[in-house]
């Protein structure tokens, strides 16, 4: 999914309009009720992807496959994982699931907008975030993302090669500015 719009040189405008597109879908989910709309936090689905994907899955009476644990391994091949040039997260998306992305954005927050998230934030209070904790806390990992993440940041090299090769625009690991909070994305 491509979300365009957002002013990334701007936490604060980047904030206020993912809360609004947040809420905007937290209602539409709501209203459809839980039978329509599975709300998945994605900081438990990066930490836990073999327990998110089955409860998807089995949401959507889709059967369990365990290529869902290795996406990367299917990107741009017919019926994987198609790549956006256009979308700031595809450099990850040739990743392994790993815990980078969670925390990246984390310092690179001006503090005037810090002090002020759960006024330019609020969904991130009704998603049960903390809008002061930064960094922010998700919990444990489970052992295979915990191993991914290990070879993602020891293998910087190699992932520089593959988003070339993808001919995507690569940006170390900790200057990205595009996660600058944490959602829950419904699932219809």
């Amino acid at each position: 999914v491509t979300i365009t719009g957002f002013d990334l040189t701007s936490y604060r405008q980047s904030l206020i309009r993912w809360n609004h597109a947040i809420s905007v879908m937290y209602g539409q989910c709501k209203e459809l009720g839980p039978e329509r709309c599975l709300m998945v936090p994605y900081e438990q689905l990066v930490l836990h992807p073999r327990q998110w994907m089955k409860k998807i899955l089995n949401y959507l009476d889709v059967p369990w496959n365990e290529s869902v644990m290795h996406h990367e391994e299917f990107i741009n091949k017919p019926g994987g994982v198609p790549l956006s040039k256009v979308e700031r997260s595809s450099d990850q998306i040739i990743k392994p699931v790993n815990l980078a992305a969670l925390t990246k954005w984390v310092g690179n927050i001006p503090e005037d907008v810090v002090r002020e998230m759960a006024d330019v934030a609020p969904m991130l209070s009704v998603l049960g975030y903390d809008p002061y904790a930064n960094p922010p806390v998700y919990g444990a990992p489970d052992s295979l993302v915990s191993d991914n993440t290990r070879r993602v940041l020891a293998g910087e090299k190699l992932w520089e090669e593959k988003a070339r090769a993808y001919h995507l625009s690569h940006r170390p690991i900790e200057n990205s500015n595009e996660e600058a909070a944490s959602s829950t994305a419904p699932v219809a």
